[in-house]
């Protein structure tokens, strides 16, 4: 399912508030992080990330890139330098809304939490991984959109139609109405030939919007 909690990293690295800014950046560096959140008491306090350190930290004149030296500046603690004003979502929200917020709000990562405590991240790379999921669903699958109009029982009527064609429903969406005011229901299933389908449809009274093998 395409919802936070199947997606989200549940070993998650924390820091105390507390913390030497130096040591958060060792954790970022020492497991490839770039989003840190902050952990006191089991309950999240805030997030940081390695634009945050790398602006609190002043590099060397020293030595080369891979070997430079980094000391601290006037900050020295990560509960000084941490975003407290968060963002979160659920392990319920959906990907596609924890997504709009990334964009929305032009951040990397989204902290998991449900009643008050950290339970995971989610990363600009796992709705990349996502993406690639649902594109590797629609390269092997095939689509039907319908109106189902105002006939009682109709979308049980239509998914067992499908059943009885041995048609497997991979999901199922509505999208906004036509301008005849009539949802259209989006059926995604497995690749299938279509046009069989479709007549069936038809001949049970349903109108084919579009017809997608």
């Amino acid at each position: 399912m395409f919802v936070v909690e199947s997606w989200m990293a549940r070993n998650v690295v924390t820091v105390r508030p507390d913390a030497k800014i130096i040591e958060a950046f060792e954790l970022m560096q020492t497991h490839r992080i770039r989003h840190l959140p902050v952990v006191e008491d089991e309950t999240l306090t805030g997030l940081v990330t390695d634009r945050d350190i790398r602006l609190a930290l002043i590099p060397s004149p020293l030595g080369n890139t891979e070997e430079r030296v980094y000391h601290l500046g006037a900050l020295t603690r990560v509960d000084e330098i941490m975003a407290t004003d968060l963002i979160t979502v659920t392990p319920r929200t959906t990907v596609e809304a924890a997504a709009k917020l990334m964009a929305q709000d032009k951040i990397g990562a989204l902290p998991v939490v449900e009643h008050e405590r950290l339970v995971g991240i989610l990363t600009e790379t796992d709705i990349v991984h996502v993406f690639l999921e649902m594109l590797a669903v629609i390269q092997s699958s095939s689509r039907i959109d319908l109106v189902l109009g105002e006939k009682p029982g109709a979308l049980d009527e239509v998914t067992h139609l499908f059943q009885q064609n041995h048609v497997k429903v991979i999901n199922v969406s509505m999208s906004p109405e036509e301008p005849s005011g009539s949802p259209v229901y989006s059926f995604r299933i497995e690749r299938s030939k279509i046009e069989p389908l479709v007549k069936k449809l038809e001949q049970a009274g349903y109108r084919v919007v579009e017809a997608l093998e």
